[in-house]
């Protein structure tokens, strides 16, 4: 797998580099897991000082030589190609970024990661608009070191998915945007719709609810609690250290056990891709999966295809009813139908995480055209509030009643996360590609170890060896928007009669 000798020189160096990268992915995953929240100012610091000697150990001239060097030689294989490309886009990351920015923004989102969670606990965006305004700016400022040919925002999309820009996302949504529109009106004028379901009502046992959370990872992975750990957060996320320790998250509410359980199979999917990454890929560039897209077409794979799935829910009715509290709800009529019902119901919501297959997408478009209207001075964070209530409500039919609910919903931008909202979209879109070819292929999906081996033999092995590109012209496909299209049409039209 690597033979060259310029290469395994620089994967020997490279291992410094991955054992920082290492010890930063934890103080992450503590920061939003265990830290006492006043840690956060010394953890950003610590954070902010490991980011600027991670820079200058990438940019020490004999790497950086060494790296030249490489990108001259002709005859490599395929993984070795890999970790060049992937090298060669951090170099130019760490060239055109001074220190002090990226110290000062490494600092700035640790802190703002414990403001944004207490903005939203408290209900007030004003509590987390400051440390908004400062994270956009910095990111107005990231794409002009980085550079870019048309839109600023390009360069921040680059940094997500390798060549994404901001004309091929608007493409992408102008072609799904009025199809899924025509669906959503079918399925809100069938006889069969409805606007509420008892579940989203029913209270829960929070500590049976983790139970069975742990019963389903258990289920779908056999090395669950050996690699693979579950634990609380205030918005579900996942870390992998390696390919024997990798971590998810979910979240508790009084009511509406979906929330949590899906959470967890979406989640899921992010691990799995990186827990079957090839072990000769581990401490390497190339180890575990870097394109957004093709992530989040795992988790959504996962949580749309399997979580939603009559098998699944066949398989654990009986865990479902026992976490549903006798006094919420009638056990007695909660029958599978009623649980797929509750897992399949579309409908307009305020919330992108607990979104349908169908609405889920417009919750995208408003972020990606937020970012890019801020990214591009459209307009400013103060008006933030007002855009976004106005385009749920031009989108969805709704409004937020609270902030929470509205522009204090996600992680992301806490974090400096600007530009990754749509891979969602894209990552969903592509899912169904994968579950187009398993289905072809006669493979069943509620066949779980099956679908692993077909998705790691497939997709997972590789870590990031492959760009989006050239893994799906190994597996002799195009992006095709139309498989989803077609399936969502397929499937809800049979769901609500029309």
């Amino acid at each position: 797998m690597f033979k060259n000798k310029v290469i395994l020189q620089i994967l020997d160096y490279y291992k410094d580099l991955w054992a920082l990268s290492y010890t930063s992915a934890i103080a992450h995953w503590d920061l939003e897991t265990y830290m006492p929240q006043m840690g956060a100012s010394a953890r950003g610091e610590a954070l902010g000082r490991l980011s600027v000697i991670r820079q200058k150990m990438f940019l020490d001239q004999n790497f950086v030589s060494l790296l030249h060097k490489a990108e001259g030689i002709k005859q490599m294989t395929d993984q070795e190609r890999g970790v060049v490309r992937i090298l060669l886009r951090s170099l130019k990351y760490y060239e055109k970024l001074p220190s002090d920015f990226i110290e000062d923004f490494e600092r700035l989102t640790n802190t703002a990661t414990v403001i944004w969670r207490e903005a939203k606990e408290k209900n007030n965006f004003k509590i987390f608009e400051k440390s908004l305004s400062k994270i956009f700016d910095m990111n107005k400022q990231a794409a002009e070191y980085l550079g870019y040919e048309d839109s600023p925002y390009d360069a921040l999309l680059d940094q997500y998915e390798e060549g994404l820009t901001s004309s091929s996302v608007q493409n992408f949504f102008d072609g799904i945007k009025s199809p899924l529109q025509e669906l959503l009106n079918k399925i809100t004028t069938s006889s069969k719709y409805f606007k509420t379901h008892p579940l989203e009502t029913a209270k829960y046992d929070k500590h049976k609810m983790s139970e069975l959370n742990d019963k389903v990872l258990k289920y779908l992975w056999k090395d669950f609690g050996q690699n693979f750990r579950l634990d609380t957060s205030a918005h579900p996320f996942t870390t992998s250290f390696s390919n024997n320790d990798t971590r998810i998250t979910t979240w508790y509410h009084e009511q509406d056990f979906g929330r949590s359980l899906l959470a967890v199979i979406h989640e899921f999917g992010h691990a799995l891709y990186d827990l079957q990454s090839a072990p000769e890929l581990e401490m390497t560039p190339i180890g575990g999966g870097s394109s957004l897209v093709i992530h989040e077409s795992q988790s959504r794979f996962w949580e749309n295809f399997v979580g939603r799935s009559g098998e699944f829910i066949s398989h654990f009715k009986k865990d479902f009813d026992s976490v549903i509290s006798t006094s919420s709800a009638s056990r007695k009529q909660l029958s599978v139908g009623s649980y797929h019902s509750y897992f399949n119901k579309v409908r307009p919501s305020l919330l992108r995480v607990e979104a349908d297959e169908v609405t889920y997408h417009f919750h995208i478009m408003l972020r990606f055209e937020i970012e890019r209207g801020l990214i591009e001075g459209r307009f400013k964070i103060s008006d933030l509030r007002e855009v976004w209530n106005s385009k749920m409500k031009a989108y969805l039919g709704i409004v937020p009643k609270n902030d929470s609910e509205g522009v204090l919903q996600d992680i992301h931008w806490s974090g400096g996360a600007v530009g990754y909202f749509p891979t969602y979209s894209l990552g969903t879109f592509l899912g169904a590609q994968w579950e187009s070819q398993i289905k072809n292929l006669k493979l069943k999906i509620k066949n779980y170890e099956q679908t692993e081996q077909w998705l790691e033999k497939h997709i997972h092995q590789y870590g990031s060896t492959y760009t989006l590109e050239d893994l799906l012209k190994k597996n002799e496909m195009t992006f095709n928007p139309s498989v989803n299209l077609k399936y969502l049409e397929e499937k809800y039209s049979g769901l609500y009669g029309f």
